[in-house]
């Protein structure tokens, strides 16, 4: 007998509460293999494929496209075999019935669902072939709004992973031939942000320790590694081994905050800070507390590779009390960061400058990059966080 299985709004990671349906990848009709992806979905900066647990046929699409829904939520369905449209009315009502607080909302989805009015145009949206050329991709939706808004679509820049055209990438462009501004609403990715930081900054009790740290020693030494051929470390890879070496003679500051619990972090993870274009992200590098600089490349490497394909799975920004966050690239003396929960310090570094200093009673020029580390007062003192910078330096001397 065939079985009816329900397709919902999946819970990757403690903190995801919603998620935003970004794109099907099959049509109602389509068979799947266990373990092909059904549905993309976007939550916590990243977009990850959810995949059929089960061999079977997709036979209904509930959700749209765009749609951004608690996690639970009942956006399709799936079935191992031959099953009636009134069986799978009938699953849908039930599952709604179960889902909603108040009597109104199975009647909706029924309605919605009944004889298959919403089911037809949904699977024709959901087969519609892909724009060609310059290897973009775009879902049905927006394709008809660049219609009603006179764009080709084939124009307009996609910004998105997997070089997907959005929806701000349609509004720029209606902007744009207007020549005018456009009002548009927060992507999925910024909303998530937005809320994270606003969380932050309105319950974190930050302080800020500021530290002009000697890089001449670590400049050196980077040199010397590139001179016998390895090119592929950075001065990132400096600053994540500092302060692995740091929080490893401060156990109780691994940490993590989460309501009034806090946890205890078991092993030495650090998180850095990568710019993709459309947005940031924080991969955790793990297991890094007595990891050579070598090792520490490869695995930071990789996570930013990860980061720039959108291939990141949410468990990888997941851990660690502490992010890595380095703008000196990009001519910033200094600045400070906003923690990113459940951790409890992000390090902000800024660029290395040369200063003239006395030294033994003369004038000499020295290197120096300036670290300021945002702390969680709820769970450090100033004290405690000033011993952990001043670790972090004395381990980029060494």
């Amino acid at each position: 007998m065939a079985k009816i299985l329900a397709i919902t709004i999946p819970k990757w990671g403690i903190e995801m509460e919603r998620g935003t349906i970004s794109e099907w990848r099959v049509a109602p009709g389509e068979s799947v293999a266990k373990g092909d992806p059904l549905v993309d979905i976007e939550t916590d900066k990243i977009v990850n494929s959810f995949e059929a647990t089960e061999p079977g046929m997709l036979v209904r699409i509930i959700a749209q496209e765009g749609d951004e829904l608690k996690v639970g939520t009942l956006i399709g369905v799936m079935a191992t075999g031959p099953v009636t449209d009134a069986e799978v009315d009938a699953f849908i009502a039930a599952a709604a019935a179960r889902a909603a607080p108040a009597p109104a909302a199975p009647a909706a989805a029924a309605t919605r669902s009944a004889n298959g009015p919403a089911a037809a145009p949904v699977a024709a949206a959901a087969a519609s072939p892909a724009v060609t050329g310059a290897n973009t991709r775009v879902t049905p939706a927006l394709r008809r709004k660049a219609e009603r808004l006179g764009i080709d679509i084939r124009t307009v820049p996609a910004t998105g992973l997997y070089s997907r055209i959005l929806r701000d990438d349609v509004e720029r462009a209606a902007a744009q031939r207007a020549g005018s501004g456009a009002v548009r609403n927060l992507s999925g990715s910024q909303k998530v942000i937005a809320e994270r930081m606003v969380m932050a900054k309105q319950t974190i009790p930050h302080f800020h320790l500021h530290r002009d740290c000697p890089m001449d020693a670590a400049l050196a030494g980077l040199a010397q590694l590139r001179e016998s051929g390895q090119v592929g470390i950075t001065v990132n890879h400096l600053l994540l081994q500092a302060v692995a070496r740091a929080l490893g003679k401060h156990p109780a500051l691994n940490l993590n905050v989460r309501g009034g619990s806090v946890e205890t972090l078991n092993s030495i993870d650090v998180a850095l800070a990568v710019d993709t274009g459309e947005t940031l992200l924080t991969p955790v590098i793990r297991d890094i507390g007595e990891a050579t600089l070598a090792q520490i490349a490869e695995a930071a490497g990789a996570a930013v590779q990860r980061c720039k394909s959108g291939k990141l799975a949410a468990s990888d920004l997941q851990g660690g009390a502490i992010t890595v966050s380095n703008l000196g690239m990009l001519g910033v003396t200094s600045f400070t960061a906003i923690i990113n929960p459940p951790q409890v310090m992000i390090l902000a570094v800024g660029g290395v400058q040369e200063r003239v200093v006395l030294r033994d009673g003369g004038v000499a020029v020295e290197r120096f990059c300036a670290l300021t580390l945002a702390c969680d007062h709820r769970v450090i003192n100033g004290a405690a966080g000033a011993r952990f910078l001043g670790d972090i330096c004395s381990a980029l001397q060494s």
